[in-house]
Parts: structure tokens; sequence; C-alpha cells
């Protein structure tokens, strides 16, 4: 009985030195697995200020009148009317109008752009900026045609002096010519001979 109590106990303590010099298995430290954390970031929607609109729609507007024939912008002109009180119409009317190029026109133009300017309404403050800009290249539009029309009258003026003075030169020589082939005309004396006679 002794025997079998003392061999068991030996098993065990083998069992155990055994045990103690196996290589001890890696523990991995298990950790708790975070939960999501719901997180609201504010996101920024763009917002169209009524400038912006009002830029983008007077650009589109030009864009589209550029390129239109002179019979589409008289159409143009007529769909508009009578702008009244809009802006937005007046606007229209006048970048048309700079594009006819009839006479007239271009002045027309200017009126509406300078009375917008003039009297502006809470309405026309975001429209302001386009119409000085109009205005300022209308203006400067105008005064190179003007220039454009005294340097052709001043080559027109020089052109027509040129032909005056051809013609006269024309004339004179003309003069010159008959007095010099007149039928009867004296005969030149001759000279005399200023040896003496023998």
């Amino acid at each position: 009985m002794l025997s079998d109590w003392l061999y068991r106990s030996l098993a065990f303590g083998a069992a155990i030195g055994l045990a103690a010099c196996a290589p001890m298995p890696q523990v991995t430290e298990v950790r708790p697995v975070p939960m999501p954390v719901r997180v609201e970031v504010p996101v920024a929607v763009p917002v169209v200020e009524s400038t912006d609109a009002v830029a983008r729609r007077f650009a589109a507007y030009h864009d589209r009148v550029r390129t239109l024939s002179p019979a589409e912008l008289q159409q143009e002109i007529a769909r508009i009317g009578d702008p009244g009180a809009s802006v937005a119409a007046t606007m229209e009317l006048a970048t048309v109008l700079g594009y006819t190029r009839s006479n007239g026109d271009m002045a027309r133009a200017l009126g509406l752009l300078e009375a917008l300017l003039r009297a502006p309404t809470p309405e026309a403050t975001e429209w302001l900026p386009w119409a000085r800009l109009l205005r300022s290249r209308y203006a400067e539009q105008r005064r190179a045609e003007e220039n454009a029309e005294r340097q052709a009258q001043q080559l027109r003026d020089t052109q027509r002096r040129l032909e005056q003075a051809q013609q006269q030169l024309e004339a004179l020589k003309a003069i010159e010519r008959s007095l010099t082939q007149r039928p009867g005309s004296p005969a030149a004396p001759a000279a005399s001979d200023p040896r003496p006679t023998p």
C-alpha cells in the first residue's frame, strides 16, 4: 500500500518536473475590443450667395449673347422689351445693345447703365459691379469707334485734297501745253553773228 502511494507520488512529481522543463505556451494578452464611437463631423454645405448667383447669371447670359447673329440680337431685344424697374432685364438689354453695332444702340446701353448706377435699388446692389464693368467697357469701345471714325474722316479729307491738288496740277499742265503749241506764235529772233564783216 505504501509502495502504491509512493509510486503515485513519484509519478506525480515526475509529471510536475517534466511540465516544468517543457516550454511554457505563449499566453497572448486578451484586450477588450473597443466599441465603435460615433463621431459627428460637421460637413460644410456650399451655400450659393445671391452675389454668386448674379455673377453666374450675368456671365452665362453675356456668353450666350456674344454668339448671336444680328437677327437673333434683334429678336432678343424684342423679347426683353421695356425692362421697366427690373434690374436683371435692364442688364440683359444693355448687354444685347452693346453687340448690335447699330447707330444709337451703344448710347442707349450707356443710358440704361447710367440710370441704374445713379439710382440703385436694393435689388440692384448685387448687379452694380457688373453695371460698372459694362459701362466702362462700352465707354472705351465708344471712344475707340469715335477715334476710328475721326481718323477715317481725316483720311477721306486728305484723299480729297490730294485729288484736288492733282486736278489743279493737270489743269496747269494743260495750260502750259496750250501756250507752247499755239499756232502763229512769233519765232525767236536769229542770233546775230558777232564776227565783223570783211
